[in-house]
């Protein structure tokens, strides 16, 4: 696949007010997940293929393992909650939210708890965010109404509406 689908991921570093390019052991296609631990050890990057987890200390970089039978791919909009990941996924055949359980290293999904799939309330879900224990997100965000960057047909646009799961 050609790199002109890759992109970058940066850390913005507030003192020098400068980014710097971060490294990984793969090209990152469509990031669109960041999460960072309570305890700032693990940074995890979701894009098109997976999640990766970064030791921002030592810079090293692992692939994530969501486990025989489950996916990491496609996640728009990946949160940290209590020691595991929460994501919206779409794209990739299964649009759905998502709470994952990790592994005490962080590098292993242990369970995957499916928070919402293919409701009728929902559409192309995305970002959202943890407020409690609850996640708020867009459920229906119209980006199949969307073409180069354009709005195909501004009668189909509906008023954007917020969905809630429990995360406990």
């Amino acid at each position: 696949m050609p790199d002109t689908f890759a992109h970058k991921v940066y850390r913005f570093d507030r003192k020098a007010h400068t980014f710097t390019a971060l490294t990984f052991p793969r090209l990152m296609f469509y990031p669109n997940g960041i999460a960072l631990s309570d305890d700032g050890r693990r940074l995890y990057v979701a894009d098109t293929f997976g999640v990766l987890m970064m030791d921002p200390g030592n810079k090293a970089v692992h692939e994530v393992s969501s486990g025989k039978g489950d996916t990491l791919a496609g996640i728009d909009g990946l949160y940290w909650y209590k020691g595991d990941l929460v994501g919206v996924q779409y794209g990739t055949g299964s649009d759905r939210v998502a709470h994952w359980r990790l592994s005490a290293d962080g590098l292993h999904v242990t369970s995957t708890i499916v928070l919402e799939y293919r409701s009728t309330l929902v559409k192309f879900p995305t970002t959202g965010a943890i407020l409690g224990h609850d996640f708020c997100f867009i459920a229906n965000t119209g980006i199949d109404n969307l073409k180069d960057d354009k709005i195909v047909d501004p009668q189909k646009l509906d008023p954007i509406d917020i969905a809630v799961v429990h995360l406990k």
